[in-house]
């Protein structure tokens, strides 16, 4: 049986390599395409407060990760999804589909208030890490992002 390689692709913007995939929470009725940054030195993916909340998701009553994550506002507890999340990558030719148990949501410290609060909800973006990347071949040059299956 011959097994044809899927490609999909994504730009770089503002030198970050981003990639749309299509997010899928279905115990929560929630099906949207999200903007990702494809992150080879994240172990783990994960989506944002800001996105989690404008799918509905009250982060407050998601548990706590269970290992503290590391970033540019400090180390902090994230929440997790825990719940079967389908990310539906998309090409012209096909669509592959990762099936993952749970999810992290990228929650900022509850202290970090008022304008700094406001610049980490602006500026954090929902990753894509290795636990997911690993599962491609990863391509990034200066002006695109290509996923290709193994």
């Amino acid at each position: 049986m011959l097994v044809l390689s899927l490609k999909f692709e994504g730009l770089v913007i503002n030198k970050q390599p981003r990639i749309q995939v299509l997010f899928e929470v279905k115990a929560l009725n929630i099906k949207t395409m999200i903007d990702f940054l494809a992150d080879t030195g994240a172990l783990y993916s994960g989506i944002t407060e800001k996105e989690a909340v404008i799918m509905g998701i009250d982060c407050s009553s998601l548990p706590y990760h269970k290992k503290e994550a590391v970033g540019f506002g400090g180390t902090f507890r994230n929440r997790i999804i825990n719940r079967l999340v389908v990310l539906t990558f998309k090409s012209n030719q096909d669509v592959h589909q990762i099936k993952c148990s749970s999810f992290i949501v990228t929650c900022i410290p509850p202290d970090i208030r008022g304008e700094a609060r406001e610049k980490m909800l602006r500026y954090t973006p929902n990753v894509l890490g290795m636990d997911i990347l690993s599962k491609f071949k990863v391509c990034i040059n200066r002006n695109h992002v290509e996923l290709v299956t193994w």
